[in-house]
Formats: structure tokens, sequence, C-alpha cells
């Protein structure tokens, strides 16, 4: 079955709601948001990013920026990133989810782990999507 990048993020937050109660998070303030970046595991090189090295960013680029919790989610993406005429690509992806607080601060820590990722697998990107949110008790 091949599933669209629509089904794939409607999926990817099916997920998250049924997993969002592991993931505790501080209000600092009223507004909250929920970011989500989705981070291709292949390389340009062809070797992919593995699991070790995608933990140890976990551990070392990621966490520290957003201890309060984050969730991580196994996907598969795919898209194009040209013309209609550029040939769609498919790759395995790691989805992050963290709900926030909707400041500059997290704006700032969520641009550093993006360029971070960048620079240290050699990506193009990281695609990046912010959504309001409301925290329940």
């Amino acid at each position: 079955m091949r599933m669209t990048r629509k089904g794939l993020i409607t999926t990817a937050f099916l997920a998250f709601v049924l997993v969002a109660g592991m993931a505790p998070v501080s209000q600092a303030a009223d507004e909250v948001v929920q970011s989500q970046l989705y981070f291709g595991l292949r390389s340009p090189d062809g070797s992919g990013v593995s699991e070790q090295e995608w933990a140890r960013f976990l551990a070392e680029v990621i966490t520290p920026r957003f201890p309060d919790g984050l969730t991580v989610l196994g996907a598969y993406g795919q898209g194009r990133s040209g013309p209609p005429t550029t040939p769609i690509t498919a790759e395995t992806t790691k989805l992050l989810v963290i709900v926030h607080p909707a400041t500059e601060e997290a704006k700032k820590k969520l641009t550093e782990i993006k360029q971070a990722y960048m620079k240290t697998f050699n990506q193009d990107s990281v695609f990046h999507v912010e959504v309001p949110a409301r925290l329940v008790d």
C-alpha cells in the first residue's frame, strides 16, 4: 500500500494523539504549539543515518533543548524537491513531535536542531510543520 504525504501526516497525527500523554510538558507560556519535524534518514552518498547515529543526535542535540518531553515516531516519507518533472524520492524518516510554548526561545531551539541535523548528516532540509495546540488536563 502506498501512502501519500497527506496520509503519512494523518497517520503521524493519530499516532501522536495516542502517545501524547507519554510526554509531559511544562507550560511556560499561555500559548502552546505542536511542532513536527521530519528527519529524512537517507544520505546523499547512500549510506543513510543509522539508528545509533540517530540515537546519539537525539541524546546530544534534541533532548537537551527540550528536556520536558517529546515523541519520536518511525515513518516512511516521499515527495519531490522540485518541479513536477522531478522524480519522487522515498525514504525512512524520524518524526519528532514536540508540544512547546509559542516563544522565540523555542523557535530558536528548533532552528538549531534543524541546522545541526542538516550539517551533521549532509541534508538539504528538515520538513517542519507547526500547529496550534491546547493542553487538556
